[in-house]
């Protein structure tokens, strides 16, 4: 039953609910762009195997005697029902077009977007798939000796953002800087003590209605600030409106929470659905045409002592893992039904 439901989940969302409608009309290359990536697969841990699509500028004409950096990207909630939709329910496949790949420093890089094993119910806000997407990253670094292990980054959107959250703290000695746009909880003290000498750029919307501003960006920004060794090295992306989302292409679902369309774009978005942007630093310094690719690019891992990562607590793991997800299975079960009660889906 459980992968009759991920499998109409794909179906009722593939067009809209991880990517707004403009996206597709102001990305018509994307589609093209898709060609050019690949399938891979890691290895098996504690049960879970994790697949992805990735892209690589060595296969694609870059030179061989160079190393390029490697971007982790985990999508949002359901783009990743089915293999392959991690790629094609969003834009960040644009990356892979000339005009970004040539604003990485040394002319391109690796990207790599995992899939949340979501028809098993394991999203990336669950830490304990967390150790088989490393398994994944690390076996394709050992396949890839172009990757510039000293330029390994992770971004994520919504509960990617929680991945995204998850992978640097677990891992702070192999990531270089972190991208955490919309999670849905906020980072811990703990988890910010970690980060203290990370780069960090953190995104959220004033208005979410997912996401709450003042209960997840807000302690979360305030707590990156309060243990950061150097302020300019952590920034914030907000706005008063971004787009929203849609259910079936029909139903509004989420408003003002997509700010990961004008990551695809190097936040450059000219979409008038995008009101107010604005991004600082930790000391308030306003930043003036941000670009979150040259901000990576300049990024490298510190080869002073990290502090060590550790796994989220018992009672964080509960709270923010095991309740959010019950409460996510029968969401979708009811919705889904609904959906069918009224003509819109067949589950059967």
């Amino acid at each position: 039953m459980k992968k009759i439901i991920a499998i109409t989940i794909a179906l009722i969302t593939v067009v809209s609910f991880a990517l707004p409608s403009f996206a597709m009309s102001i990305n018509e290359g994307v589609d093209n762009l898709r060609t050019l990536w690949s399938r891979g697969n890691g290895p098996e841990v504690d049960g879970l195997d994790i697949d992805y699509s990735y892209y690589s500028p060595v296969e694609n004409g870059a030179k061989a005697n160079k190393k390029y950096p490697l971007v982790i990207i985990m999508a949002g909630a359901l783009e990743g029902v089915v293999e392959g939709f991690e790629l094609t329910a969003n834009a960040l496949a644009s990356w892979t077009a000339d005009e970004y790949q040539s604003k990485f420093h040394n002319g391109g890089a690796f990207l790599l977007i995992g899939r949340a094993p979501e028809e098993d119910w394991h999203y990336w806000d669950s830490s304990d798939i967390i150790p088989a997407f490393k398994a994944a990253i690390d076996d394709f670094v050992s396949k890839n000796p172009n990757v510039d292990t000293s330029r390994i980054y992770t971004l994520g959107w919504c509960l990617g953002g929680n991945g995204s959250i998850n992978l640097a703290t677990l891992y702070p000695d192999f990531f270089a800087a972190a991208v955490i746009i919309c999670p849905n909880r906020a980072i811990t003290k703990g988890e910010a003590k970690i980060l203290k000498d990370k780069p960090v750029w953190l995104m959220g919307c004033k208005r979410d209605t997912y996401v709450s501003y003042l209960n997840v960006i807000v302690p979360s920004w305030n707590r990156l600030k309060a243990a950061a060794s150097d302020l300019s090295e952590k920034r914030l992306t907000t706005c008063a409106k971004a787009p929203g989302v849609t259910l079936a292409d029909k139903f509004p679902f989420i408003q003002n929470h997509n700010m990961w369309s004008n990551v695809a774009e190097d936040m450059q978005s000219k979409d008038p659905a995008y009101v107010g942007l604005t991004t600082v630093d930790g000391e308030g310094n306003s930043i003036i045409n941000p670009s979150i690719i040259d901000w990576l690019s300049s990024k490298t891992l510190s080869e002073k002592p990290e502090i060590s990562g550790s796994s989220p607590g018992m009672v964080h793991k509960f709270f923010n893992e095991t309740i959010r997800s019950e409460f996510r299975k029968g969401f979708f079960y009811v919705v889904l039904h609904l959906l069918d009660q009224f003509g819109y889906i067949d589950l059967y």
